[in-house]
């Protein structure tokens, strides 16, 4: 096991093609929850408010609708080679994810991933509801995320000396500056050359094949 680093990589909008939670709600919700997901991006409320009230916009959610769901989600078309190669080479890896482990778990399975460590937001349906709970919050956290993704670099700090960061959007721009080495594209590559915070851009996973380099022995 190489514990001198590990990789860890957001999920939705990364690893999977399009950000599969604000696709769900976009397709599934009935009500304004646009006016939602703008209070969000203008801070007036945090990731958990948002998560839930949007859900809340969901009529007959179901296990039958979400299923539905993932048959029409994809991942990124060089990510299994991407983490079969990592594999090979005993770098741990971890999907850091303000999302839903429910979706996560889902998507994954679809695709033949198992045993990845995940750590989100647990989603579960009790007596026909789908109930979503935040087990990895932090009462300190400056965004007041769910999933305190900040929290979770600090964690792996006592166990890896070196960390290499993949994302996207706006709940990893807290993390942005703690990687040793990040690779970003899109909100997170543009937040990140405003605040002058070193970088490589990617656009797939190929991309960060061929930067193997920059995190050890990946290829």
């Amino acid at each position: 096991m190489n514990n001198n680093l590990c990789i860890v990589s957001d999920f939705d909008g990364t690893i999977t093609e399009r950000d599969g939670l604000y696709t769900f709600i976009q397709m599934y919700a009935v009500g304004d929850w646009e006016k939602i997901e703008q209070e969000w991006a203008e801070g007036k409320i945090n990731s958990k408010e948002c998560l839930i009230e949007e859900f809340k916009l969901i009529p007959n959610l179901s296990e039958q609708l979400i299923d539905e769901f993932v048959k029409i989600l994809k991942i990124d078309e060089y990510f299994i080679e991407f983490y079969n190669r990592i594999k090979h080479n005993n770098i741990d890896f971890y999907i850091v994810s303000d999302g839903i482990d429910y979706f996560i778990d889902r998507i994954l399975y679809k695709y033949g991933l198992e045993n990845i460590k995940i750590v989100s937001n647990h989603g579960e349906f009790v007596n026909g509801k789908f109930v979503i709970t935040f087990p990895n919050d932090n009462t300190e956290c400056k965004n007041n995320a769910g999933t305190c993704k900040c929290k979770i670099l600090e964690n792996l700090r006592n166990k890896y000396s070196k960390i290499c960061y993949i994302g996207d959007g706006v709940s990893d721009y807290c993390v942005a500056d703690k990687a040793d080495v990040l690779f970003a594209k899109s909100r997170l590559a543009k937040y990140a050359k405003e605040h002058n915070i070193e970088y490589i851009p990617y656009k797939n996973f190929s991309s960060i094949t061929n930067h193997y380099s920059s995190c050890g022995s990946i290829a």
